[in-house]
């Protein structure tokens, strides 16, 4: 929800004829942000924060497309811990490619840690730029 608030006040923002796109697609929206705020981008002066925010943030990104796109399971292991397996199904170049990822009962903890710390900072750092490019 944050990049696209961020990218609508973008693109209500006139830099250097710079359009910001606001595209249909969560993934493509990511991109999007990226290019904006990055080094060469119509916003990187402003953006240098979140940019690195952003890049903290990017490696999750995997998990939200087998969380929202996958297919998932829970299996039990020989000890009674839990493993989620989440398959997916995607097309690359007209080329099928299945993905399947595993997420140990004791991983899970440490990833719910690891993305809520990065998406914290994340949302913070974005709604610094909103207010920011709101106040010039």
């Amino acid at each position: 929800m944050a990049v696209s608030e961020t990218l609508l006040v973008m693109a209500n923002t006139t830099r250097d004829g710079a359009i910001a796109k606001l595209p249909h697609l969560v993934g493509h929206r990511f991109e999007e942000l990226a290019t904006l705020i990055g080094t060469t981008g119509a916003f990187g002066s402003e953006g240098k924060a979140c940019a690195a925010a952003l890049s903290a943030f990017r490696p999750h990104e995997g998990l939200r497309a087998s969380l929202a796109h996958g297919v998932g399971k829970v299996v039990l292991d020989q000890q009674g811990n839990w493993l989620l397996v989440l398959r997916t199904l995607t097309f690359r170049s007209k080329q099928p490619e299945r993905t399947a990822v595993v997420i140990e009962q004791n991983e899970a903890h440490e990833i719910a840690k690891s993305l809520q710390t990065a998406g914290q900072r994340l949302v913070s750092e974005l709604a610094n730029l909103r207010h920011a490019l709101g106040s010039i």
